[in-house]
Order: structure tokens, then C-alpha cells, then sequence
């Protein structure tokens, strides 16, 4: 079982080809090829957390995306999951999970802390925020991962993996990158800046 983590797909939101640079015609298109992106590197038996807008449609929408995804889904809401929609479609069981605001998952002594929104927790050694709603703007923090689905760090994923704009990113590839950055925590919390 693969852990994986992407936030801010906006299905059937027809302004975001406008304000981000996706690269799609229309939302069909990038409904269906994110759709496809995620069951091309997803299994049944997967996690996926979702953190936060995840599709701008009504219930019908969801249900059409849904229907379509591999794998067991968390979702961490977003300012955009509408939840009265978010809540049907758990106790439907497309669902396993809903954070209203964040979880904490561990995972070799490192520790993510899961939220729409970036969080601020301090530059410290072992935690992370993984987050979206930023789109393509830049984390303020070294230890702030943006893996909304416009950011740079999923841009740096998709290249380095060679694998299609949409497509969730591995908890492997990204405890790696936390490993080249870990280093660099630690020493500015030794030094105490």
C-alpha cells in the first residue's frame, strides 16, 4: 500500500484554466486527464489524501470524478469542499475519511502535519506541513510542501517522474525531498536562528 497527497484540483472549476497555467483546453479535458493521471500510478488498495478543493462542481460532480478514482480517500477539507456535499459522499462511502480542518500522520520519525491552508508550526527538525491553497505561489517556510496540483514542487514531481500534470504525488518522493532539506533544519534549530 502507497501513501499519496494532492490538494487543489479544482474539477469542474472553469476559471482556474484561466488563473493557473494548466495544460488543458477545457475542464473536460482536465477532468479526464487528471482522472486519468491518478488511476495511471493508484491501485485499489492505495491511500490518497485529498488536502482540500478537490472539486468545485455540485454533488453529481463528485460523484462523476469519484466513481472514477482508485484507492482509499482522506479528505482534508478545503475552503472550497462545500460541506453539506463532503459529508453525503462519506456516508455514501466514497470517503474514508474527512479532516474538517488538518491530521497528523508519522512516518519515519518524521512527522506531516496535514492542512488546507499552510501552517506556520516552526522550522523545526522531523515536521512538515503538507498543504495546497497556495496554487503556484511559493511556501513561506523550507518546511511548508505545497502539493497542490499548480505548485512548483508537484511542476519539480511531474518533470523528475516524468508523469502527467494531475497525477498525486508518493509519500516516498516526498520523504525524500524532506531528507535533502532535514539536514539544513537541523542546523538552524542547533544554532537557534
Amino acid at each position: 500500500m502507497t501513501i499519496f497527497f494532492i490538494a487543489d484540483s479544482h474539477l469542474d472549476h472553469k476559471n482556474i484554466l484561466e488563473f493557473e497555467n494548466r495544460p488543458f483546453e477545457s475542464i473536460d479535458e482536465m477532468k479526464k486527464e487528471m482522472i486519468k493521471a491518478w488511476n495511471a500510478i493508484v491501485s485499489k488498495t492505495d491511500t490518497v489524501y485529498i488536502v482540500g478543493d478537490f472539486c468545485f462542481g455540485n454533488y453529481k460532480s463528485w460523484i462523476e470524478a469519484l466513481d472514477q478514482l482508485k484507492g482509499n480517500i482522506i479528505l482534508v477539507k478545503g475552503n472550497h469542499d462545500k460541506s453539506k456535499i463532503i459529508q453525503r459522499v462519506m456516508r455514501e462511502g466514497y470517503l474514508q475519511e474527512i479532516h474538517e480542518v488538518g491530521t497528523i500522520i508519522e512516518n519515519s520519525r518524521l512527522f506531516f502535519y496535514l492542512s488546507h491552508f499552510p501552517m506556520e508550526i516552526g522550522e523545526r527538525p522531523q515536521m512538515f506541513n503538507i498543504s495546497g491553497h497556495i496554487h503556484s505561489e511559493p511556501s513561506k517556510m523550507i518546511n511548508q510542501i505545497n502539493v497542490g496540483v499548480d505548485s512548483k514542487f508537484m511542476h519539480d514531481y511531474y518533470s523528475i517522474s516524468d508523469v502527467p500534470f494531475g497525477t498525486p504525488v508518493p509519500l516516498e518522493y516526498i520523504t525524500g525531498y524532506v531528507e535533502t532539506i532535514n539536514e539544513e533544519m537541523k542546523a538552524k534549530y542547533i544554532r537557534g536562528a
